[in-house]
């Protein structure tokens, strides 16, 4: 596959780049970011020609694929003019900042027939992977609720300008709580059926919100997210013989089930052997997530076959 980047920021710097540079399979071209030093610091990694403007990428008859990582009101539009311009792409979540946006994305990609793949690369993180298969393998029972919380507090710098528009940035409801409600429709399986919602603007517009949601199967699920609390990333599930966190910061999971009598027992989940490759790469890189270069594995390489 040979591929461009459009957009440069940290996501692609620190996530993105260095996955794509593990994958044999793929060659990187070209990529555009109107930040010259962002450029510079691609350029630095990798030496590939670099464009202020994602068109001069998209024009190229030698890129087959695009990386769409751009502030969040510029996906549907670059998303549309990659579709249009025969380029398969991975596009960073959110699809758009409006339903009728992402509907423009999903009709131009029907249209234009491209592969097209929303980031939503926590699916292939290995420890999501063993709690649905935990989840579905029938040991806890049915789930009758879950709670959430995605909290991530701003760099000393503050958040990027566009982050703090809902209109640019679409604030900590698109931009934190999209990933835990993907994550809750693949771990139940199920669709959203009723939401509720509180948005707070503290420092900048949506930085903390609250929600729940109503599966279509009953399932009751709440979670809060927020730029303005301290890091928190994890799921808990409450079924009807245990319950079980999956904790990302911690890269655990925990499980509990009934004890004789009554409540509950810890007990010890031995991480398949993805997780423990990961937990090795973190003595290192304790930041490392391997979700980024299983996703961008997987859609440059669907054979490989998570």
């Amino acid at each position: 596959m040979r591929l461009g980047l459009l957009g440069c920021g940290a996501v692609v710097r620190y996530c993105h780049l260095p996955a794509l540079l593990r994958i044999p399979s793929v060659t990187l071209v070209a990529a555009a970011d109107p930040d010259e030093s962002a450029l510079a610091a691609v350029r630095a990694r990798v030496p590939i020609e670099t464009f202020q403007r994602a068109e001069s990428v998209l024009e190229r008859a030698d890129i087959d694929a695009v990386v769409i990582a751009l502030p969040s009101h510029l996906h549907a539009d670059t998303a549309c003019a990659a579709a249009a311009a025969g380029k398969d792409f991975y596009l960073e979540k959110p699809v758009a900042t409006t339903a009728a946006d992402a509907a423009r994305v999903v009709d131009a990609v029907a249209r234009a027939r491209v592969k097209a793949v929303v980031g939503f690369n926590r699916r292939l993180n290995p420890l999501y992977e063993q709690a649905r298969g935990i989840l579905h393998g029938g040991r806890l029972g049915l789930v009758r609720g879950v709670q959430t919380a995605f909290c991530e507090p701003p760099p000393p710098t503050g958040l990027p300008g566009w982050k703090r528009s809902r209109a640019t940035g679409g604030g900590a409801l698109l931009d934190l709580a999209s990933h835990h409600v993907d994550l809750l429709r693949w771990c139940l399986d199920d669709g959203v059926a009723t939401v509720r919602a509180s948005v707070v603007s503290e420092a900048s517009e949506g930085d903390k919100v609250s929600i729940e949601l109503t599966m279509r199967g009953g399932v009751l699920a709440q979670g809060i997210f927020s730029f303005r609390a301290g890091f928190s990333d994890y799921l808990d599930f409450t079924c009807e013989a245990g319950t079980l966190r999956v904790d990302r910061h911690r890269a655990r999971l925990s499980l509990q089930v009934r004890r004789r009598g009554y409540g509950l027992r810890a007990v010890e989940v031995a991480p398949t052997p993805a997780v423990a490759a990961w937990w090795l790469r973190r003595l290192v890189r304790p930041s490392e997530d391997p979700s980024y270069f299983r996703a961008m594995r997987a859609f440059a390489e669907p054979q490989c076959g998570y």
